[in-house]
């Protein structure tokens, strides 16, 4: 996982362990938003999530909605969480 300086020191600020941000990209449903690909744990990632690891997926249910933003050379560019509820 190749981070930025800018993804790294978001991580530690809101709180995102390394293994959570590496199921989100796993798992994560991706889009493209403004050059660089958006890659969301919704609930159908947290259901793939469940098929290989139970108590993976309850503990990703409270990042539901986290998204990892992925620049075009691969690199982690910044990680956060949704601030409106999800309407699913």
């Amino acid at each position: 996982m190749n981070l930025t300086a800018h993804a790294s020191a978001r991580m530690q600020q809101r709180a995102f362990p390394r293994h959570v941000v590496e199921a989100i990209m796993q798992y994560g449903a991706g889009q493209i938003v403004r050059g660089a690909e958006s890659i969301m744990l919704d609930r159908r990632a947290l259901r793939m999530a469940a098929e290989v690891d139970n108590r993976l997926a309850i503990e990703l249910e409270r990042y539901r909605g986290a998204y990892v933003i992925v620049g075009d050379s691969g690199q982690i560019v910044a990680v956060a969480r949704r601030k409106r509820r999800l309407k699913h």
